[in-house]
């Protein structure tokens, strides 16, 4: 695996380098917050409490989605750290270390150090890795272990035929072979059939392109069936005898059928075209968005490496593999009738291994547009540090309050470093630069608490007001909920040990018909909304029943910039640029017997 001691001294350090970045700031709800966080936390919370390990729950409720092993591995850190937030996303922090570490060994195989330690860092700073290594939801998880898996392969493949080049691994194929399905199942225990499909397609996929079928049976599928059998099956046969065909219906119908057509549909074959063009179109601006900025290199670098897979180069059939990893992905999720953006986790290894490939390779001599395209490599990349420098010190100034002389200290070291980069002229530099510039920030995340941006301060503010009350007035009977479709209801069920209740909808009528349900009972009630919903459904209907309790802002999801914010930005006037980005949410209560 290791081949020198620099090799290990590399990967300790993006190890711990993805710790530092991913550990900071866990016990916050911030941008990274993802609202299932809520489901695990409290159904692992449940298992501690009746010591059923097995079965998890959800306020009393069975929750079946997904296996067991993320469960077990949330239970493991609770035993370590103590039944706490950051406690529950050290699985998500760990797991992303090690996803960076076998990125980097995959990239040193395919390509070389160079490619490979960029690739890594890229990874680091792509904002849905970012994500998901911070969030209590098994997708890390189950992404290190189908990139484990094709580590695994591509080692097999290396030893048995020579695909990758030459090895001197000590450990035989036929182990590398074991260990790839031990990883397939290991990530089905995550979180199903993705862990299994991605990996073998690709390796099946692969093995044809570059017409060497044989390599398929030198894997022995059938030795591989009965290892990924023996992990799999006695936990799925443990809830088949527990909950019967309720719990099988559940993962046959709900679980898989329903995720892959929508068996409503007249015409089968037509819905299932039409939903694929429809969701290659959202992934592609799944990419577009949650990969910036190193998305836009993706639309130079997919055209470079689909023009070097011709030749007997090594690196280049190292470009075809990931290729049919990334086709894998990306069409595998595209015929799925749910299009949900963090299935696009399991691209971002070959996405990086792709995108620091592309950023590193010289291209001056090898196309007539080499120089034009070198070019506008390194002046997109200064375009981009230039527009991160301007709004980190917006953040930072304007919205966390930092002193003002910051930003000559900002503008300073931004002057420096572009100049260092336009006289050096390895293209490696620029992208470094933007990567380690991008985990910096990155690193900063405690930023958007202080900077009012992430809804974690306000909402414990208002939380800690209705606990609060509840301490006073012990009574039964209480109901708390979320009255604006814009607030998330999870985002404020994570204070609270009792379900929070979503009294809102997309249409208004919707919104009123919930809020009045909710209002209109003998019950006390917390309600927390914006002050505009406020006055546009209950203001008038229960005049006198209702008591404003506490008012905060928060930062606005929609905003209107007039003239008079961006004279504001010029005096750097921190007080009315923050009042342009925020809006006022209130926590309404109503006490028992009340007359409706």
């Amino acid at each position: 695996m290791f081949r020198s001691r620099s090799d290990i001294v590399i990967c300790i350090f993006l190890f711990f380098l993805s710790l530092v970045v991913f550990s900071r700031g866990l016990s916050i709800h911030g941008l990274e917050y993802r609202d299932d966080e809520i489901f695990y936390f409290q159904s692992t919370q449940e298992m501690v409490a009746t010591g059923d390990i097995f079965s998890p729950k959800y306020f009393g409720e069975n929750r079946f989605q997904k296996p067991i092993l993320y469960y077990w591995m949330v239970l493991v850190a609770y035993k370590i750290f103590g039944v706490n937030w950051p406690a529950a996303r050290s699985v998500a922090v760990l797991f992303s270390g090690l996803t960076v570490c076998v990125t980097w060994l995959i990239g040193k195989i395919l390509f070389d150090r160079k490619t490979a330690t960029l690739s890594a860092l890229i990874l680091i700073s792509v904002p849905l890795f970012f994500r998901h290594a911070k969030n209590v939801v098994p997708d890390m998880p189950l992404n290190f272990f189908i990139v484990w898996a094709m580590y695994c392969a591509i080692r097999f493949m290396q030893i048995s035929s020579g695909a990758f080049g030459s090895s001197d691994e000590n450990l035989k194929a036929t182990t590398w072979s074991v260990f790839f399905f031990i990883a397939c199942a290991l990530g089905f225990m995550i979180k199903g059939f993705a862990a299994l499909i991605v990996p073998l397609l690709t390796v099946i996929l692969f093995s044809f392109w570059i017409r060497k079928p044989g390599l398929l049976s030198e894997m022995r599928f059938g030795r591989g069936t009965a290892i990924m059998v023996f992990i799999i099956a006695p936990w799925f046969l443990y809830m088949i005898r527990t909950h019967g065909q309720t719990y099988l219906d559940y993962m046959l119908v709900d679980e898989t059928k329903n995720r892959l057509v929508n068996i409503g549909a007249s015409n089968v074959l037509l819905n299932i075209m039409m939903t694929f063009f429809r969701h290659c179109a959202f992934y592609l601006k799944v990419i577009g968005s949650y990969f910036a900025p190193w998305s836009v290199f993706l639309v130079m670098a997919l055209p470079l490496a689909i023009a070097r897979i011709h030749s007997k180069d090594e690196k280049n059939r190292g470009l075809l593999f990931l290729l049919t990893w990334f086709c894998v992905v990306y069409f595998l999720f595209s015929t799925m009738y749910f299009a949900i953006n963090h299935y696009m986790l399991v691209l971002t290894t070959p996405f990086a291994l792709m995108t620091g490939y592309f950023l590193v390779t010289e291209l001056n001599k090898e196309i007539f547009i080499g120089k034009a395209v070198s070019f506008l490599r390194k002046y997109l990349i200064l375009f981009m540090l230039t527009a991160g420098c301007l709004a980190f010190g917006f953040l930072f100034v304007f919205l966390a309050g930092g002193a003002q002389w910051w930003l000559f200290v900002l503008a300073a070291v931004y002057v420096f470093v572009v100049g260092r980069i336009l006289r050096n002229p390895e293209p490696v530099i620029a992208p470094l630069v933007l990567s380690v510039f991008m985990i910096f920030v990155f690193a900063q995340s405690s930023l958007m608490e202080k900077a009012g941006i992430t809804a974690h301060a306000t909402l414990q503010k208002f939380a800690a007001t209705v606990n609060q009350d509840l301490e006073v007035n012990t009574s039964s009977g209480t109901m708390i909920g979320v009255g604006s479709h814009d607030i998330h209801e999870k985002e404020f069920q994570v204070y609270f040990n009792q379900r929070i209740v979503k009294a809102a909808g997309s249409e208004e009528e919707e919104t009123r018909t919930k809020l009045g349900r909710l209002f209109a009972n003998d019950k006390m009630v917390y309600c927390l909304m914006t002050e505009k919903d406020y006055d546009g459904y209950l203001k008038e209907y229960f005049p006198e029943t209702l008591e404003i309790v506490q008012e905060e802002y928060i930062f606005r999801r929609r905003m209107h910039l007039d003239r008079g914010f961006f004279l504001a930005l010029l005096r750097l006037d921190q007080a009315v640029v923050r009042d342009y980005l925020k809006e006022k949410i209130i926590l309404v209560r109503k006490g028992r017997h009340v007359r409706t």
